[in-house]
């Protein structure tokens, strides 16, 4: 809603003449030679939005149209986009450990740590530019109008191969305080995120950014970037096949209407 403040100047003018000056008396002591002007303002919650926004530009429709990946926007306080899949791509087992008994690779001066995969493909249909490394993408509307702030969690479900066999302890880090995190928000009011290190199959959600109380209104952007996504601490035993056997889980994102302490 457009507002509109009008200013209103009074001006007094000073008469020069060639007769003598008039003195003038007067008892300022009444209520008449008093005045007040009472000023108002009125402001209202924006409209509610369900349309995903490019993550560079959050004023800016995104890419990918009224695509919302995996989540379904709603309310005054939403997920508007949460990219939909992410692919570590294939890796070959090896029966060398770590001092850990983890899976570990060998580099050519005979060094071993221990295995870690990156995203290869992440899908963010939002993104306008494609030509840069995949980014993990999640967009949050609030239009509460309340600015009572906001905290985004997560969390990994157990890897599994459709015979059932699991990842047992693998975990997924997401370096959301990294030096490649973006997030923008449409007033620039949210701060980077945390670390966030998920043991698959793990019950408790961990915190990865937030709108602390007074910030956070409009549409904040989170873009993560696949260097700084991680699957690690992978067992030493993991059972595969010549033509490969697919491992699958979920990341499960809850959006909070009030901020952990």
């Amino acid at each position: 809603m457009k507002k509109t403040v009008s200013s209103i100047l009074l001006a007094s003018a000073l008469l020069l003449g060639a007769i003598a000056p008039v003195t003038a008396n007067a008892d300022t002591t009444g209520d008449g030679f008093s005045g007040t002007t009472n000023g108002t303002v009125t402001f209202q919650k924006p409209d509610s939005t369900t349309t995903p926004v490019d993550p560079n530009n959050p004023d800016k429709p995104g890419n990918g149209g009224d695509d919302h990946g995996g989540t379904n926007p709603g309310g005054d306080l939403t997920f508007l986009y949460v990219s939909p899949k992410m692919d570590f791509g294939t890796a070959k087992t090896t029966a060398t450990v770590d001092s850990n008994n983890k899976a570990a690779t060998v580099a050519k001066d005979g060094t071993v740590s221990a295995q870690t995969l990156n995203p290869k493909t992440i899908e963010s249909t939002v993104l306008t530019d494609q030509t840069t490394a995949p980014k993990l993408v999640t967009e949050v509307s609030d239009t509460r109008g309340t600015n009572a702030g906001w905290q985004v969690t997560v969390k990994s479900s157990v890897l599994k191969s459709e015979a059932g066999d699991t990842l047992n302890g693998a975990t997924i880090t997401l370096g959301g305080d990294s030096a490649n995190t973006i997030i923008k928000n449409t007033a620039g009011s949210v701060a980077k995120g945390a670390n966030a290190v998920l043991s698959t199959g793990a019950q408790t959600s961990t915190p990865i950014y937030t709108a602390d109380n007074g910030v956070g209104a409009g549409t904040t952007a989170m873009q993560l970037d696949a260097s700084d996504i991680t699957l690690g601490s992978l067992p030493a035993n993991i059972k595969a096949s010549e033509t490969g056997t697919a491992y699958t889980g979920q990341l499960d994102w809850t959006l909070s209407a009030t901020p952990q302490a």
